[in-house]
């Protein structure tokens, strides 16, 4: 399902070397933007969920919920 500006969704818990980054949650998606670091035609959304820092994520990991 394609991932739109405002959409509220659900992540699983991504790692980097073995350290958790981001605990599992869900929360609303502020923007989309393109992937500018990588050669990918990816998306990234940045999230925000309650009581945290807006943080980015790409959209192959995200579930949307409660349309």
């Amino acid at each position: 399902m394609k991932i739109n500006v405002g959409d509220k969704v659900r992540y699983e818990d991504t790692y980097a070397i073995g350290i958790k980054i981001v605990s599992a949650g869900v929360g609303k998606v502020l923007e989309l933007k393109p992937d500018t670091y990588g050669k990918s035609k990816k998306q990234i959304a940045v999230i925000k969920q309650r009581g945290r820092e807006p943080f980015e994520m790409f959209t192959s990991g995200l579930q949307a919920i409660d349309r």
